[in-house]
């Protein structure tokens, strides 16, 4: 499991593998590319993103739930996606089973997305009060209760500000799909990646 530095450099962070009382790898310098083991970079140029994540999940993208939207509404095609459409998402193989990567079902196995709020140039949705906000880095996160929509109790979400007032949007299932005692414990996994959020394409 990774484990994150949040003094100094946020995108700095160290490796605990099985003995971390005894062996701690300290990268420096992360924007160059070097990741200790058991980590992988991925940049989505369409969110203009780029974060580490555990390379024991795989990277995809949901099904597309909307069809040819251009033929339908022009005005909202193209940079204005809606939400999901260019979602990043990470899903363990496990969970993936025999589904594409390039057509994760929506709300049928645990995974965790990073998305655009609605439009380009959107603020947050309408959301209930938040859990918690604070600073990382350059960052700032606010931490809801919930996924704004249907059963978005059922859901991680965070809100990531870059500094020029960028946002993105980051969520996760809490449980397994359809067993209500089984934790994914997500909500640790996107705490060791939100240090690690760095805009590209800038």
């Amino acid at each position: 499991m990774i484990r994150f530095r949040l003094g100094g450099c946020a995108k700095c962070f160290r490796w605990l593998g099985p003995f971390a009382a005894l062996t701690v790898f300290v990268v420096e310098g992360c924007k160059s590319g070097g990741l200790p083991p058991g980590t992988a970079w991925h940049t989505s140029e369409v969110l203009q993103v780029r974060f580490a994540y555990p390379d024991s999940f795989l990277v995809g993208r949901f099904a597309n739930i909307f069809g040819d939207i251009s033929s339908r509404s022009p005005s909202i095609a193209g940079e204005a996606a809606l939400p999901l459409q260019n979602a990043v998402v990470l899903v363990r193989p496990e969970d993936l089973g025999s589904y594409p990567l390039d057509t994760i079902p929506v709300g049928e196995i645990p995974v965790i997305w990073f998305d655009k709020p609605f439009g380009a140039k959107a603020a947050p949705r309408l959301l209930p009060r938040p859990d918690t906000s604070y600073a990382l880095g350059a960052l700032n996160v606010v931490e809801y209760p919930g996924f704004p929509g249907p059963y978005g109790e059922e859901a991680f979400y965070y809100v990531v500000e870059f500094q020029d007032g960028t946002l993105l949007e980051v969520a996760a299932h809490r449980r397994q799909v359809g067993i209500s005692d089984a934790a994914t414990h997500f909500d640790e996994i996107i705490k060791e990646i939100l240090p690690t959020l760095e805009q590209v394409g800038k």
